[in-house]
C-alpha cells in the first residue's frame, strides 16, 4: 500500500470533513503524527489517546473523550481511501509508460523490413528501459534447432553463440518457454561461464511457438525484478510477431522468386521466338519487382557482325552504342525503345561490355555526370542492369529502374534478376541454335532431313524438360486418395445389400427351427441364452442398416473430396459451379454442427439456373473455402443474440456473366477497413488465429486468373456479403491478367 502524508491529510485535503465530524459530536479533541508532531490542539493528562492506522501502521493519535475514538477510526479510513487513490495512480501511471513504449517501439520496427535492424532496436530499447550492460536476440534455425545470435550489444563475447536448445540458462528458457531472472549468475549450474551478473531472459513466441530468445544483463549488485520482466516480456511479444511477419514475408518473396523462376523457364523454353522470349521476361520482371519501367537492350559492337556465326566468340572490345528492343513501363513514362549512340551514354556503355552488374541506388550520388544526365534525361532515380552474353557473343542486359526517389537493390531482387538472365541466355542460346539450324538448311538440302529430325527432338526434349519440371499439387493428393478409399468402400457397399439378404434368410430359417422344434436340448438352451437370440435377432438387422448409411456417407464425402480437388485440371474446363460449392460445404460440414453452448448455423442455399462455367475449378473451390471458412469463423464467437446463418446465392446477371453471393448474419465489418481486406497479411483474427492471406488470395484467383470481381458489401452490424461476379466464358487473350490490370481494378 502506497504511504499517506497525515499532515498534509488533516490539514489541507480532509480538513473541513475532520472539523464538521468534530462539531457534530461535540469532541474536544486534539491529533498528533506518530513522531509527536501537533496537528491540532494540544494532549491534557485526562484524554484518552486512539489510534490512526493503515495497514497495521500507526500513522499518529487522536486524544480526547470517548468520542474521540469515532475521529480516530474517521481519519483512518480517509487514509486508506487516500493510499488506495495513490496506488491506482501509480498503476496507471506504470501502466500508460508501458503503452508508450509499446507504442514507440512499435513504430520504430513497423517500418523496418530487415530482421537484424529490428532485433538491434528493440535491444536498443530494452537497454536504455532496464539499464542493462549487455543483451542479445538469438533466432531459432529450423535444420538443427540452434539459437542463432542476430543482435547484441555491451560486447560480441556477452553471450556465447549458437546456443543449441537446453543448453545453458537461455537454452533451458527457450526448452521451458517462460521467462526467468537469475539474479546470481555464478550459482547457477547451468551456466558454463560463471559470470557475477544478473541476467533476465524471455523467449520469442508466436503463434504458439517458440522462434528465438532476448536476454539482457547487468551487475548482480542490481538484480532484476518481476515488473522488468514483465515488461521484457511484453517487448518479446511485440518483437516477435513483427519477426515472424518479417519471416513469413521473406519465405513468401523467395516462393514468389522461384515461382517466378520457374514459370519464366517454362514460358521462354517453349518458345523459340527471340521477340517472344524477350517480352515474357520482361512483363514477368516488372510485375514481380514492382519498378517503373524494366527493358532489355543489345549492346552494338564493331566485331559484332564477324562474331554473328561462331559457336562462342571474345568479349567485344569496342562499343558503338545501344539498342533498348523491348519495355514495360508506367503509363506516365515516355518509350526508350531505339537505338542510343555512344557519346550520350556515357560510362555505361564501356560496364555493358565488360559484362559488369550496375548497381546505382541514387543517380545523384553518381561521380560519371555524362551518364548521370543520360539516366535523369530518361527518368531514372535509381538503376540496375544484369548483362549477359549469348554463345554467339551478343552481349544484352536487363534493367530495370524507379522514377521516384532513391532505391536501395536487395540481394534478393539481384540474384533474381541474375538467375533470369541465366534462364534467359540459355532460352536465347535455343533460339539461335534454331536459327542456325533453319540457315544451314538452306545451305545444304541434302541434310534437310537430317535437320527437321534434329528440330524435332530438340522440340520433343523441351517439352519433356518442361512436363518433368511442372510439380503436382495437394489436389493431385487428395484426388488419389479418394480414388483409393473409394475402391475398398464400394466393395463394402455392394455387398451389403447381399449380407442383410443372407441374415434375412438365416433368420427366417432360425424361426421355422424353433418353431418346428419346439423341445430344444439343455446345451441347446444354454446357448441360446449366452448369445441372447432375441437381442440379436432384433440388433443385427439395425446394425446392418446403420453399416450401410455409414458406407453411403462415405462414399458421399469421397466423392466431395474428388469433386473439390479436381487435381487432373490444370486449365480452364467447364464445370457445374454448385458442385463445387456443395463439395466445400460437405467438407466443413463440421464446423457447422451445434455444440457445447454452440447453437450451429444454418445454411440456406439460393441456387439459380446456371450454366456450366468455364474455369479453373480447384481454385474457385479455393475461393469458397476461404470465404465460408471466414464466414464460420465470425459466427462462432459469441454471444449469439439469433440463429447463426450463412445464405448462398447464385445468378446469372448477364448472358456471359454470373453472380455468387455469399452472406453471414454476423456483426459485420467496419467502413474503415473494408478497403484493407483483400491487402496480403491482414487480418483482424487473433494473434496466431489469421495469416492475412486468405482473401488477398481469393482476389488475385478471382481478377486475375478468372477475369472477374470481388468485392465486400457490409453496413453497421448487419452481417457480410462477399460478392463473386465472374464471366460464364473466357476469352483466350485474357486467360491471364497482369498485376498491374489488377491493382487497377481493385481501385
Amino acid at each position: 500500500m502506497v504511504s499517506v502524508n497525515l499532515k498534509k491529510l488533516v490539514l489541507r485535503q480532509e480538513w473541513a470533513l475532520i472539523q464538521g465530524v468534530i462539531n457534530a459530536t461535540d469532541s474536544n479533541v486534539s491529533i498528533e503524527t506518530a513522531d509527536g508532531q501537533w496537528l491540532m490542539g494540544s494532549q491534557t493528562e485526562t484524554e484518552q489517546r486512539y489510534p490512526i492506522t493503515l495497514d497495521g501502521q500507526i500513522l499518529g493519535w487522536v486524544n480526547g473523550d470517548p468520542k474521540a475514538e469515532v475521529i480516530a477510526t474517521l481519519i483512518s479510513q480517509l487514509a486508506y481511501r487516500e493510499s488506495e487513490k495513490r496506488a491506482l495512480a501509480k498503476e496507471l501511471l506504470d501502466k500508460y509508460k508501458e503503452i508508450s513504449l509499446l507504442f514507440n517501439l512499435s513504430e520504430k520496427i513497423i517500418d523496418s523490413s530487415d530482421v537484424r535492424e529490428v532485433g538491434s532496436l528493440v535491444l536498443e530499447e530494452a537497454r536504455q528501459l532496464l539499464k542493462s550492460s549487455h543483451g542479445a536476440l538469438w533466432l531459432m534455425q529450423a535444420p538443427n534447432h540452434e539459437l542463432e545470435r542476430i543482435a547484441s550489444f555491451g560486447g560480441e563475447d556477452c553471450f556465447q553463440k549458437p546456443i543449441s536448445l537446453g543448453d545453458g540458462i537461455i537454452g533451458n528458457i527457450v526448452q521451458a518457454g517462460r521467462g526467468e531472472i537469475v539474479n546470481d549468475v555464478c550459482l547457477d549450474w547451468r551456466d558454463p561461464s560463471k559470470q557475477q551478473t544478473a541476467l533476465m531472459g524471455v523467449p520469442l513466441k508466436s503463434k504458439e511457438s517458440t522462434i528465438g530468445a532476448i536476454a539482457l544483463s547487468r551487475s548482480a549488485t542490481r538484480p532484476y525484478s518481476a515488473e522488468e520482466l514483465k515488461l521484457l516480456t511484453t517487448m518479446a511479444f511485440q518483437v516477435a510477431g513483427v519477426i515472424n511477419a518479417l519471416l513469413h514475408e521473406r519465405q513468401l518473396k523467395e516462393s514468389r522468386q522461384n515461382a517466378l523462376i520457374f514459370r519464366l523457364s517454362s514460358q521462354i523454353r517453349e518458345s523459340l521466338e527471340p521477340n517472344i522470349i524477350l517480352t515474357t521476361a520482361v512483363g514477368e520482371i516488372y510485375r514481380t519487382i514492382n519498378v517503373d519501367r524494366c527493358c532489355f537492350l543489345w549492346v552494338h559492337t564493331e566485331s559484332k557482325e564477324n562474331n554473328r556465326n561462331q559457336e562462342t566468340g571474345p568479349v567485344p572490345s569496342s562499343v558503338s552504342g545501344l539498342e533498348i528492343v523491348i519495355e514495360s513501363r508506367r503509363s506516365h513514362l515516355n518509350s526508350l525503345t531505339g537505338h542510343y549512340a555512344l557519346d550520350a551514354i556515357g560510362s555505361l556503355t564501356t560496364l555493358f561490355g565488360q559484362q559488369t552488374l550496375i548497381q546505382i541506388n541514387d543517380v545523384n550520388d553518381l561521380e560519371d555526370k555524362p551518364t548521370q544526365a543520360f539516366l535523369q534525361t530518361h527518368n531514372f532515380s535509381a538503376f540496375l542492369a544484369i548483362p549477359m552474353q549469348t554463345r554467339s557473343g551478343r552481349i544484352g542486359a536487363i534493367c530495370c529502374g524507379t522514377s521516384e526517389g532513391s532505391r536501395i537493390w536487395s540481394d534478393g531482387e539481384v540474384n533474381l534478376l541474375q538467375a533470369v538472365t541465366n534462364q534467359l541466355a540459355i532460352a536465347l542460346d535455343q533460339a539461335e541454335l534454331y536459327e542456325q539450324s533453319r540457315y544451314a538448311a538452306l545451305l545444304a538440302q541434302d541434310k534437310a532431313q537430317q535437320l527437321e529430325a534434329t528440330l524435332h527432338q530438340l522440340q520433343h526434349t523441351q517439352l519433356q524438360l518442361v512436363q518433368s519440371e511442372k510439380m503436382s499439387g495437394i489436389g493431385q493428393m487428395i484426388a488419389g486418395v479418394a480414388h483409393e478409399i473409394n475402391n475398398p468402400v464400394t466393395f463394402i457397399y455392394g455387398n451389403l445389400e447381399f449380407v442383410q439378404e443372407y441374415v434375412e434368410d438365416l433368420f427366417g430359417l432360425l424361426k421355422l427351427y424353433r418353431e418346428e422344434y419346439t423341445s430344444p436340448s439343455t446345451a441347446l438352451q444354454t446357448a441360446i441364452k449366452k448369445v441372447d437370440l432375441p437381442f440379436l435377432l432384433q440388433d443385427l438387422p439395425d446394425t446392418l442398416n446403420s453399416m450401410a448409411v455409414g458406407t453411403e456417407r462415405i462414399r458421399d464425402i469421397v466423392l466431395s473430396l474428388k469433386n473439390f480437388a479436381r487435381s487432373d485440371q490444370a486449365e480452364f474446363k467447364t464445370v457445374n459451379i454448385h458442385e463445387g460449392i456443395d463439395s466445400t460445404l460437405l467438407i466443413l460440414r463440421h464446423r457447422l454442427k451445434a455444440y457445447d453452448n454452440f447453437p450451429g448455423i444454418e445454411v440456406i442455399k439460393n441456387y439459380g439456373d446456371l450454366p456450366s462455367i468455364h474455369c479453373y475449378p480447384s481454385q474457385l473451390n479455393q475461393v469458397f473455402m476461404n470465404l465460408l471458412a471466414n464466414a464460420i469463423d465470425v459466427l462462432e464467437v459469441p454471444p449469439f443474440s439469433h440463429g447463426p446463418e450463412i445464405t448462398i446465392e447464385t445468378q446469372q446477371i448477364a448472358p456471359n456473366r454470373i453472380q455468387i453471393r455469399i452472406t453471414d448474419n454476423g456483426p459485420g465489418i467496419v467502413s474503415k477497413i473494408q478497403n484493407k481486406l483483400f491487402d496480403p497479411f491482414f487480418t483482424t483474427k487473433e494473434v496466431g488465429k489469421g495469416t492475412g492471406l486468405g482473401l488477398s488470395i481469393s482476389y488475385q484467383i478471382i481478377t486475375e486468373r478468372h477475369n472477374g470481381s470481388l468485392i465486400c458489401q457490409s453496413e453497421g452490424r448487419q452481417g457480410s456479403t462477399f460478392v463473386i461476379e465472374i464471366p460464364i466464358q473466357q476469352e483466350n487473350s485474357k486467360v491471364h491478367h497482369s498485376s498491374e490490370n489488377a491493382d487497377q481494378a481493385r481501385k
